[in-house]
């Protein structure tokens, strides 16, 4: 299945993106010649840390024409993008952020960019994947 990495062990928060070239390449999610789907599965990661992990991530899509980056998701303009419905994502288990969550429209942007806003516990990492379905595989 056709699957981007946007965060690789991430320690610490970044800024919201700026220019054409932040973040990924949506490119890598196509199967074949096909385009890029407009769903997709946001996966999130711990890596590492102990204690009490949280983290807050605010997912954005990059668009050449409009030359802008678009917070993707619903929210207050502040939180506009936050996944989780806004919420910090914590422990599924002990030491261990686990999240899975329906991505929409990828397909529709050229870049994605996840923007860390907050990350709590001791030597927190935090890795962030978007995969697709492989069609092609049948």
């Amino acid at each position: 299945m056709p699957t981007i990495q946007l965060l690789t062990a991430a320690t610490a928060t970044n800024s919201a993106p700026s220019g054409a070239t932040a973040g990924v390449e949506t490119n890598g999610l196509k199967v074949g010649s096909e385009n890029v789907p407009d769903e997709a599965t946001l996966l999130v990661k711990s890596t590492a840390g102990s204690g009490v992990m949280t983290v807050t991530i605010r997912m954005w899509g990059y668009h050449a024409t409009a030359a802008v980056w678009f917070p993707l998701g619903v929210g207050t303009d502040a939180a506009k993008g936050t996944i989780n419905e806004g919420s910090a994502l914590g422990e599924t288990a002990s030491n261990t952020i686990a999240h899975a969550e329906r991505f929409l429209v990828p397909g529709h942007f050229s870049r994605l960019y996840a923007e860390i806003t907050a990350i709590g516990g001791t030597a927190t990492a935090i890795s962030v994947y978007v995969t697709t379905e492989d069609v092609a595989a049948g």
